[in-house]
């Protein structure tokens, strides 16, 4: 168990939260020259001190999304342990629907490896493959066959798909409840809009306006009844998400998240952030 507890927290907090960050267009048809490419690199650090960074990159078309994203933390000071992941995600875009098709993800910690390999199609699970295995445990909240329905994959999860070009709608972006499931746990992030604020970032980064939304954590099943961390979670009130407009493009992805832990603030920052392309170049197809 602390094993899992581990590769949850390197695969959720480390990464979890930057595939959030990594939406971005795909669609099987469509020629490698099409949509909007975003690179971006991301800063993990707790109360200031850098512990990590992810990289990001991905393609944004009007018909889909698809991202690959690969992060390390590194030890300091024993705060946390040294650790890699890597995540992949694409789906289909659907007006305002996100509708992922495949996910992936693997970490390791440690010489402690895990891996998530999953299929999806209209919203539901149709094939899943997590190692290691949920152990029995008699205050676990089963899984049932309802919750791999109308649910996203972790990079889907934050991925926002706008239906009409133009500034986009804060409390439309914010004002939801995303369902998520990752392999192991169900769980439901409450989102709401708390503010809107311009930033510029200078060089590679971005300039704009940043729609920030507070988020509330909502375990649904898979999860252990007394587990301490799922309860400091679910009783969490320092969560925000910070989303940018992706240019040329009606997406909106991660910018910026902040998880309040018992040692302080992990952040999850972008450093830089740059595109390349026009969504358009994909409607003329």
């Amino acid at each position: 168990m602390g094993h899992l507890a581990a590769a949850a927290k390197s695969g959720r907090l480390l990464i979890g939260g930057l595939f959030l960050l990594a939406g971005f267009s795909f669609d099987a048809q469509a020629h490698a020259t099409d949509g909007v490419t975003l690179d971006a690199t991301y800063i993990i650090a707790i109360s200031g001190l850098t512990i990590g960074r992810a990289d990001v990159k991905g393609r944004f078309t009007d018909r889909g999304y698809a991202a690959a994203i690969s992060g390390s933390t590194y030890g300091v000071s024993r705060i946390v342990s040294d650790a890699r992941a890597t995540l992949a995600g694409a789906g289909r875009v659907v007006g305002n629907n996100v509708l992922p098709a495949s996910y992936n993800l693997a970490t390791s910690e440690s010489g402690f490896e895990t891996s998530v390999s999953m299929t999806m199609r209209g919203g539901s699970i149709v094939g899943l493959q997590a190692i290691p295995s949920l152990p029995l445990a008699s205050d676990r909240v089963p899984l049932t066959p309802a919750s791999k329905q109308n649910v996203v994959d972790p990079v889907g999860a934050f991925v926002v798909a706008l239906d009409h070009p133009g500034v986009p709608d804060p409390n439309t972006a914010c004002n939801r409840t995303v369902k998520v499931f990752d392999g192991w746990k169900r769980f439901d992030i409450r989102l709401s809009y708390k503010e809107t604020k311009a930033i510029d970032d200078g060089g590679d980064a971005y300039a704009g306006d940043l729609i920030v939304c507070s988020a509330r954590y909502l375990p649904v099943a898979g999860h252990r009844t007394g587990d301490d961390s799922v309860a400091f979670m679910a009783d969490n009130k320092r969560l925000e998400i910070s989303l940018a407009h992706v240019k040329g493009t009606n997406y909106l992805v991660p910018y910026r998240i902040l998880i309040g832990t018992r040692l302080g603030d992990l952040t999850i920052s972008a450093r830089t952030f740059t595109t390349t392309g026009t969504q358009q170049q994909a409607r003329a197809d």
